[in-house]
């Protein structure tokens, strides 16, 4: 079954194709085409510990059923490795994403989706034809998204997660920046809790939103928290959550490095086997908390009819320590003037309450709760808030103050 594509997507795969046939001669490529390009790309990096990542796993469940069909299979799994190793090259903002980084992305995509099929044509399964349907089905909310892609944080979409090898929680990646990502750490299975654990040179902020039940770790110290809330954690710290309710919690979080990119989230997991009960149990609102936002508050107070305003909730001072770089949260109502976004850093947006539009590059698209994208660095954004409701949403980008950062 052809990979649909749609046309945005389809005109730049063919200007990367006749540039290739040229010699890789950019003549040509516009700057709307690298911005478009840009945007895919960030799209298909956000894949490294999704489904570039679950369809190896998931392959590794069935045996090649002879030697012509290993052989294919040998192909999938080294394409996938080639597709998951490009998280760590740069998305340029020239011609070289439209001829390089895109065209690696797209040709990728194709021979994963050429090597499933001649397998499975060589000894039919249908294990094999359940797997290359669900991933072309993920790569297609990139290639077939209009430009603009969006995940939510309402469920783990089957062959797209990772689960995280020292503590087996889920993760799912929802936006992959340059060196922050948006994630969700989905506790619908066996695993309810987020085990304690603290990264070596990664920062996070762990966000609950209501209902919420249970304790959260932070250090030497553990609190209760039955409203919604924003963690910052800053590296080497042990953090995690106890959910003390029937029904799952699951925990969306930002991670963040200028030392090893948004998906270090599973090269640095040290997992702590201390106790929780062994912690210091201490009031929410005292001292080893103090960082910590009531996060439904303040959205609450931005649900309200009135004028574009931003604020911070959590300055990214707070956890930039030696050069990882700290993350900054913040929070907006978007009124009837809109909201522009337009810096020298990547940010990733979060649609927090009711609804809108958002623009970038000529694309434009409807946006709303649970919804999250990408904005890469130098490209403007704006949101436009459409419906009854307010449209509020929250921001993140990394930055450090320390000399030598890389943002």
């Amino acid at each position: 079954m052809a990979m649909r594509m749609d046309a945005a997507y389809a005109e730049l795969v063919d200007r990367a194709r006749r540039s290739h046939a040229a010699n890789r001669n950019p003549a040509g490529i516009t700057a709307t085409d690298i911005n478009r390009a840009r945007l895919y790309c960030y799209g298909f990096r956000g894949q490294v510990i999704g489904t570039f990542h679950a369809t190896r796993v998931a392959l590794d469940q069935h045996a090649p059923a002879n030697g012509e069909a290993a052989a294919w299979r040998q192909r999938t799994n080294d394409a996938l490795a080639d597709l998951a190793d490009l998280a760590m090259d740069t998305i340029s903002d020239d011609f070289r994403v439209v001829i390089s980084t895109l065209h690696h992305y797209h040709t990728g995509v194709l021979r994963v989706l050429e090597s499933l099929e001649r397998e499975s044509a060589t000894a039919g399964s249908i294990h094999l034809s359940r797997i290359t349907s669900l991933f072309q089905t993920t790569i297609e909310t990139i290639s077939n998204s209009g430009g603009l892609p969006c995940t939510q944080d309402t469920h783990a979409p089957e062959q797209a997660s990772f689960v995280v090898p020292s503590l087996g929680i889920v993760i799912v990646p929802l936006v992959y920046g340059d060196f922050h990502s948006w994630n969700l750490a989905w506790l619908g299975g066996d695993e309810r809790n987020v085990p304690t654990h603290q990264h070596e040179r990664g920062v996070e902020i762990h966000l609950g939103y209501e209902p919420t039940h249970g304790e959260t770790v932070l250090g030497e110290s553990r609190c209760r928290c039955d409203e919604g809330y924003a963690m910052p954690i800053r590296s080497q710290t042990r953090h995690g959550w106890v959910n003390t309710s029937e029904e799952p919690h699951h925990v969306p979080f930002i991670f963040g490095s200028l030392d090893h990119g948004g998906w270090g989230v599973y090269l640095d997991v040290e997992a702590r086997t201390e106790p929780v009960v062994t912690l210091e149990s201490v009031p929410r609102d005292g001292a080893a908390f103090a960082d910590m936002v009531y996060l439904e508050r303040e959205l609450d107070g931005l649900s309200t009819p009135g004028e574009t305003t931003r604020q911070i909730l959590i300055a990214h001072t707070v956890t930039d320590r030696d050069g990882t770089g700290g993350l900054e949260l913040a929070a907006s109502r978007v009124g009837p003037e809109r909201l522009v976004f337009h810096d020298v850093r990547y940010r990733i947006v979060s649609i927090a309450r009711g609804s809108g539009r958002v623009r970038i590059a000529g694309f434009e698209r409807a946006v709303e709760q649970h919804d999250h994208f990408g904005i890469p660095a130098g490209m403007p954004a704006e949101l436009i808030p459409t419906g009854d409701t307010p449209l509020v949403v929250l921001d993140t980008t990394i930055q450090t103050d320390h000399t030598g950062g890389a943002a």
